[in-house]
């Protein structure tokens, strides 16, 4: 057995501690008992500290109720970590105690990932004719399993954090290790969906659609039974309502392919960018989105509403007092062939009737801390509030219908 840097143990009668300390030989003991025994321990344990052993306790005013003794083991193991203690290097001892103290504490424990061992008496032996009891050294510790993580469900922390943080290649991951020690129809159906989520919304990330789509179809059968568990009913529910928006507005990218644009595509761009810098913080990157999205819009509205495409442009469709104005404002004197992204916003607000130059500063500031950044030609890491200032600016420019926007937003995920 591993030995513990910091004991963590639930006891009534000093003996048991002093049991425990011998096996694991930690540097720090934190004993949870109730009010009835503290003296014992505090008197019975003095002798810990002259084994430099750092000993405090910790008396409990209900010892016969299960959430007192939950909440004081996290106290006692959030004073740990603090002291550099790692959940690996502490250990508790839930052998002594009352029933409640030891079922709180070893909840807990399982929850928290920490390590329990209890401790077992070897069999008194009968020999000579009598029974002869035990000793200290009849005393064995012993570790427990934990069932969270012997099922895979204590990673399923991890997996949802993962998710959320939309690192989906690594939730995927993670869901496959629970699934693959899950026990029970259900769950199998529920994790096996969480699989296919991830692996379909991560081909999504990646403008992969075609197999975006066939992970995220794998995903609604898988969470279509009729689940039993309320737990798993409830998200099975959330996650497919979420997928009968995702699914269409998907299959609107796929079927239009890579090179057309469309008002579903400057959607998925916004939102792509917006899951890189709140979900992320991945400032930067999230804002070479959001400038790609102001080029794809304006790009999508002159082809959709006048049919000009900004990398040649035909004029004779453009009204000659609007080429006349476009030439003004751009100070040249003959029309471009190709417009980059100023010109192309100025001629969607002339053709528009919009005055050009109506939010010009306000974009042309966000404009150069993009040209700052470390993905554009400068040198400089963008921040947080900048990176949030130009995501306000694309929901304000690119107007579309609700329920377009909510087609293109990725499911959150909550543990069980």
């Amino acid at each position: 057995m591993d030995s513990a840097q910091a004991l963590i143990i639930i006891a009534l009668r000093a003996k048991a501690v002093e049991n425990t300390v011998d096996h694991l030989q930690p540097k720090a003991v934190t004993v949870v008992t109730s009010q009835e025994s503290l003296e014992e321990i505090i008197v019975g344990c003095s002798g810990l500290r002259e084994r430099r052993v750092d000993f405090k306790y910790q008396p409990l005013d209900e010892a016969m109720e299960i959430a007192e003794s939950f909440k004081r083991f996290d106290r006692v193991l959030a004073r740990f970590q603090r002291t550099d203690y790692s959940n690996r290097e502490i250990f508790l001892d839930a052998t002594g105690g009352t029933t409640p103290l030891r079922v709180g504490a070893a909840l807990a424990a399982m929850m928290r990932n920490v390590k329990i061992v209890h401790q077992r008496v070897r069999q008194d032996r009968y020999t000579g004719g009598g029974w002869h009891k035990y000793t200290s050294e009849d005393i064995e510790l012993l570790p427990m399993g934990n069932p969270l993580e012997d099922t895979g469900l204590l990673r399923e922390g991890q997996a949802v954090n993962l998710f959320n943080m939309r690192d989906y290649s690594a939730a995927a991951l993670v869901f496959e290790d629970v699934l693959d020690k899950v026990v029970g129809v259900e769950r199998y159906h529920y994790y096996g969906g969480l699989v296919r989520l991830a692996k379909g919304y991560g081909a999504w990330d990646m403008a992969d659609y075609e197999a975006a789509l066939e992970h995220l179809n794998a995903a609604r059968r898988e969470l279509s039974v009729d689940f039993e568990d309320p737990a798993l009913a409830d998200r099975s529910s959330a996650l497919l309502n979420r997928l009968g928006e995702n699914q269409p507005f998907l299959g609107k990218l796929w079927r239009r392919g890579q090179s057309q644009f469309s008002e579903h595509k400057v959607v998925d761009m916004v939102e792509n960018a917006r899951r890189r810098i709140l979900d992320q913080g991945r400032y930067d990157d999230g804002v070479a989105r959001l400038y790609r999205s102001v080029e794809m819009w304006h790009q999508w509205r002159l082809l959709d509403r006048y049919s000009i495409e900004t990398e040649t442009v035909k004029w004779d469709r453009v009204d000659e007092d609007v080429q006349e104005r476009f030439l003004d404002l751009v100070q040249t004197k003959e029309l471009p062939e190709g417009l980059g992204l100023r010109h192309a916003r100025i001629l969607d607000h002339l053709l528009s009737g919009k005055d050009p130059e109506e939010d010009d500063a306000a974009f042309q500031k966000l404009l150069s801390a993009r040209n700052s950044s470390i993905l554009a030609p400068g040198v400089d890491p963008i921040g947080q509030r900048t990176a949030e200032k130009f995501l306000q600016y694309l929901d304000t420019l690119v107007t579309v219908p609700e329920e377009l926007r909510s087609g293109a937003r990725h499911a959150e995920l909550l543990a069980l």
